[in-house]
């Protein structure tokens, strides 16, 4: 059995090696900004000012317009856009390459010599041309659209599908994906409440409640760098880095600001809920009220991202960690903590699904996405294997089966993870916010649906304590590849016209930095 043992693959102590994605920082003299600086860090702030400007004109063309009351196409000039497809979806790209280039570029003058209100601006820069743009590589936001006018109008959106409950000839329904048509809403009850009020507020105007939920998830996402320079500091990495590499990324302003994904919601809470949590255990002299107070908060903030979507209940361990530790760090602490926790989540679950009038139906209704194929999910992927590999053998095909069977393992091993990192943290291997990213990051692996936003769960935590380089190069190596993945559109089209779109993007955009470069060198 020992030599059995020996070949096994050893884990060693839960979070060894997930804590050296940290160093901690070794005293040095603080960095100076070199001469000429300035205007390059100015020249690069424009270019990806450049960048979202040429996303927000492509994204009038391309992007993910509504099926029924377009507001676009009574508009002259702009309504010639929308038949532009293959044009503006080249655009798009190339406002994407700027973007992508300019916040590469930003890394080198992201440091503690470069004060926070500059990256500051540079995001409100980079975010204003996106909020006069449709929607971006998805039409998600149409389902968000639908679910809101449902729980509005006092029904029942996990009952069934927004079809079925508004009627086919709804404009917001039939606006959303067929995919999604029928389906009910896996999203949670302060999820539904944002889309009800926008509902009440817009009268259901599409332009507008398009308008008031890109305006929530850019509220989310300067929540989130609020909470994260915070945490940075708390885990003794540079602030401003952190702010670059989690909020400045491509993929968030792409996807969250663009595309409008509820993840703004989500992550703004969560973190915002972390910092709360952990400065009411600090060592910093606060009145006991006022722990008491913070800790709570940050306990109902983050059970408030779970009613976004569960998948940030998460965050409660690692806030009960926070707790025991603070209370003693002992078995019966940790027990203690996870009461506590659980109490405080009943409370506020409850009352987000009693007050919204949705009531608990989101716990059930789980697991929907699951039946779309997505090629970035490991799971998946290993289950159509398998499925492919009994075919050819003559088998059958149990492709159901296989993707049952493998999504089922890959939860567990998502789990596992999960307990791994809970039990590091609390061991003090390895800092809350850093153990929640790591779980994170193989919950989101494990995954049965991935999408290339959905590493910015693990993402965004991350840039507040992990700070090695190669785990930066390893986050800009994938954020910068996965910006150009989703159409602008967010729906298929032909591989060749695809194949097309991309090679004109890419030919114009060499083209145009060979210019500028020609340009410079002659003044």
């Amino acid at each position: 059995m020992t030599s059995l043992r020996s070949q096994l693959p050893h884990l060693g102590f839960a979070g060894s090696r997930s804590a050296q994605l940290h160093e901690d920082l070794k005293p040095s003299a603080p960095p100076t900004i070199p001469p000429g600086a300035p205007q390059q860090l100015r020249a690069t702030i424009w270019l990806g000012t450049f960048g979202t400007v040429l996303m927000a004109i492509g994204g009038l063309g391309a992007g993910a317009l509504p099926v029924v009351n377009n507001p676009l196409w009574g508009v002259p000039g702009l309504n010639v856009l929308a038949q532009m497809l293959h044009t503006t979806t080249v655009i798009t790209f190339l406002g994407i390459g700027f973007l992508v280039l300019a916040w590469v570029r930003l890394e080198k003058f992201a440091t503690s010599a470069l004060p926070l209100r500059t990256l500051w601006r540079t995001l409100l820069l980079w975010i204003f041309p996106l909020l006069f743009t449709a929607p971006l590589f998805t039409q998600d936001i149409y389902s968000y659209l639908a679910q809101g006018s449902i729980a509005a109008h006092g029904m029942d959106p996990y009952a069934a599908g927004p079809v079925d409950l508004l009627g086919i000839n709804n404009p917001l329904a039939r606006s959303v994906p067929l995919l999604w048509a029928h389906s009910p809403s896996p999203y949670g009850p302060v999820a539904l409440a944002v889309g009800a009020g926008i509902s009440l507020l817009t009268g259901d105007n599409i332009a507008l409640a398009v308008c008031a939920h890109r305006a929530i998830s850019v509220a989310g996402v300067l929540l989130a760098g609020w909470a994260l320079v915070r945490l940075a500091r708390r885990c003794h990495v540079t602030a401003a880095r952190a702010l670059w590499l989690g909020v400045l990324n491509p993929l968030t302003l792409l996807h969250l600001v663009g595309g409008i994904h509820n993840e703004a919601i989500m992550l703004g809470l969560l973190l915002a809920g972390l910092e709360l949590v952990l400065r009411g255990t600090d060592e910093i002299p606060r009145p006991r009220p006022t722990r008491w107070f913070l800790t709570i908060t940050g306990l109902a903030l983050i059970t408030s991202a779970g009613m976004v979507k569960v998948t940030a209940l998460a965050a409660l361990g690692f806030a009960g960690v926070v707790l025991a530790r603070r209370w003693g760090g002992t078995a019966l602490d940790l027990l203690r903590a996870a009461v506590a926790c659980a109490l405080c989540a009943a409370v506020v679950a409850s009352a987000w699904s009693f007050g919204t009038g949705v009531g608990f139906g989101w716990i059930f209704a789980q697991g929907g996405a699951t039946e779309i194929t997505s090629w970035m999910s490991m799971t998946t992927l290993t289950g159509l294997a398998s499925a492919t590999l009994g075919s050819v053998l003559g088998l059958g095909d149990h492709t159901q089966t296989s993707l049952t069977i493998f999504r089922a393992l890959g939860a567990a091993f998502g789990m596992f993870w999960l307990l791994r990192m809970l039990l590091a943290a609390f061991r003090g291997r390895i800092h809350p916010v850093g153990g929640f990213g790591v779980a994170m990051f193989f919950l989101v692996i494990f995954f049965p649906v991935v999408h290339p936003w959905y590493l910015l769960w693990a993402i965004v935590p991350l840039a507040a304590w992990a700070n090695t380089r190669g785990f930066r190069l390893a986050v800009i190596g994938y954020s910068v590849a996965f910006s150009f993945f989703v159409l602008p559109r967010g729906l298929s089209l032909p591989p060749a016209t695809v194949g097309y779109m991309y090679v004109m993007a890419a030919g114009i955009f060499a083209l145009l930095l060979l210019g500028g470069r020609r340009a410079f060198q002659t003044d």
